[in-house]
C-alpha cells in the first residue's frame, strides 16, 4: 500500500524527522561525553538509580559505545536498529527515576526539588516517534545507502513496508 503525501507535507515530514534525530543524538552525545569528563558523576548516577556500582574502565567503555551509538544515531546508520538501542536505553533511565517523576516537587519525599527530570517525558516520547516514523527519515545515511545506485531516484514520500507486522 503506497500512501500518497502531497509534496509540501513531505519536506515538512523529513525535516522534522531530521531535526527530531539530529536533536536526540546531541542529546545521547552530550551523555557520552560526560562519561569522558566526569567519570565521579557516571559512577555516582549508577550507584544512585541503577544501584550498580561501576568505576573505571568500565565507565571509559560506556563512555565510547555511547558515542559510536550517538553518532550513529546522528547520521541515521542503521537506523531500525541504533534509534531501537537509543529508545531502549532512554525507557531504562527514564523508568529507574520514577521517584523523581511521580514526586518532582519532592512534596511526599520530603527530599530536594529536582522537577529536571520531567523533562524525560517529552525526550522519551521523541525516542519513540522517531523509532516508529523511522522508515520515513529520508536524510538519513541509511537512506542515501540504499539509493546511491538507484538511477532516478526519486524522493516521493511512499509508505514502507511495516517490518513490525510484516507477514
Amino acid at each position: 500500500m503506497t500512501i500518497e503525501f502531497p509534496t509540501r507535507f513531505q519536506g515538512r515530514l523529513t525535516t522534522a524527522l531530521l531535526i527530531l534525530r539530529l536533536s536526540l543524538g546531541v542529546f545521547l552525545l552530550l551523555w557520552a561525553l560526560e562519561k569522558f569528563i566526569l567519570p565521579q558523576t557516571t559512577a555516582e548516577i549508577w550507584a544512585s538509580f541503577y544501584k550498580i556500582p561501576i568505576s573505571g574502565a568500565i565507565i571509559t567503555i560506556l563512555a565510547i559505545l555511547q558515542t559510536l551509538l550517538a553518532i550513529a544515531f546522528i547520521i541515521g546508520w542503521l537506523r531500525h536498529i541504533t534509534y531501537g538501542i537509543a529508545l531502549g536505553i532512554n525507557a531504562v533511565t527514564f523508568i529507574s527515576t520514577w521517584q523523581q517523576l511521580l514526586d518532582p516537587w519532592g512534596l511526599a519525599g520530603g527530599e530536594s526539588v529536582n522537577h529536571l527530570f520531567l523533562a524525560g517525558i517529552p525526550v522519551l516520547a521523541g525516542f519513540i516517534a522517531l523509532y516508529i516514523l523511522h522508515p520515513w527519515d529520508m536524510w538519513s545515511l541509511d537512506d542515501w545507502l540504499k539509493h546511491k545506485h538507484t538511477l532516478g531516484h526519486s524522493h516521493e514520500l511512499q509508505e514502507p513496508m511495516d517490518v513490525m507486522h510484516h507477514e
